[in-house]
């Protein structure tokens, strides 16, 4: 008669058990926050990464028609179409044939990167060196929100969602500065946007 081994203990150590207790050992070192540990990582609904110079949307200045006498309220930033524009391009080209505007509740990132003014760079031989007198991040404007407001507004524009009130959290906004390429995920070698759009799980309320 042929005994079966039950345990861990009775097994042989052969080729087939050095094998089980090194797929066991990793799993074991795997942590389970991590993406895929326990479940296959999240795909987002829509990625699209935009090449041109962010600009924010919100801020108005009083201009008189010259026509008519009256005062309108227009954008002070004159880049908020060309942005728009690179947008809506960027996005036009990154959709399937026959996409439909995303419905229902979504969530977004978008990681807008600036370029660093000249005035942050040495001279001559440091042209190319950031002053250590220089700030780290773009602590100031354009405003980071009015940043994401042209760009959601660009997104409807392009038929990416049905309208940007779909949009209930960021999992993350930022700006950067160029000279972070390489060092911070997503920052990009010159100016613009990686943008990520992700349907909402809908859960049953108990």
């Amino acid at each position: 008669m042929i005994e079966v081994p039950l345990w861990e203990d009775d097994l042989p150590a052969g080729p087939v058990a050095v094998a089980l207790d090194e797929a066991s050992a990793l799993l074991d070192e795997r942590d389970p926050a991590e993406p895929g540990a326990l479940e296959e990582e999240e795909v987002p609904a829509f990625t699209v990464t935009v090449h041109g110079t962010p600009a924010p949307q919100g801020s108005k200045d009083p201009k008189r028609n010259k026509t008519t006498g009256r005062i309108h309220l227009v954008e002070s930033s004159k880049r908020v179409k060309p942005w728009r524009d690179d947008v809506v391009a960027a996005c036009l080209r990154a959709l399937p044939r026959g996409w439909t505007p995303l419905t229902g509740a979504l969530e977004a990132e978008m990681v807008f990167t600036l370029t660093r003014p000249k005035t942050h760079f040495g001279t001559g031989r440091n042209a190319d060196t950031v002053r250590p007198s220089a700030p780290l991040v773009p602590a100031g404007t354009p405003d980071l929100s009015k940043l994401a407001r042209s760009t959601e507004d660009a997104l409807t524009t392009a038929g990416v969602y049905r309208d940007d009130a779909l949009i209930t959290d960021y999992r993350r906004l930022r700006k950067r500065y160029h000279t972070d390429h390489g060092t911070l995920p997503d920052v990009m070698a010159t100016a613009g946007c990686v943008i990520r759009l992700w349907r909402v799980k809908q859960e049953r309320r108990t």
